[in-house]
């Protein structure tokens, strides 16, 4: 019997640089689309840490980026922090 080959996993072994770099951008993604939805201005500590990731990533350490993007989506996506 033959064995089943994912071309998807087979490319994230070959290049673990692309799966970080797919995480950021969904966690980006998800971010993008949560501070577009809140009104008025951001609350410092939000702001501070968009910064921090936008250091990250041009720092050239996109998994500190993609890990502290994937977490601030988070609690901001969680209806506690819409007041819902």
């Amino acid at each position: 019997m033959g064995e089943i080959v994912s071309l998807a996993e087979y490319r994230d072994r070959q290049n673990p640089g692309l799966v970080v770099m797919r995480r950021l951008e969904r966690a980006v993604g998800r971010l993008d689309g949560v501070v577009q939805r809140r009104p008025g201005r951001m609350a410092p500590t939000i702001e501070r840490e968009l910064m921090l990731i936008a250091r990250a990533v041009s720092s050239g350490m996109p998994r500190d980026a993609a890990d502290r993007a994937e977490r601030l989506a988070d609690l901001l996506e969680h209806p506690a922090a819409s007041g819902s």
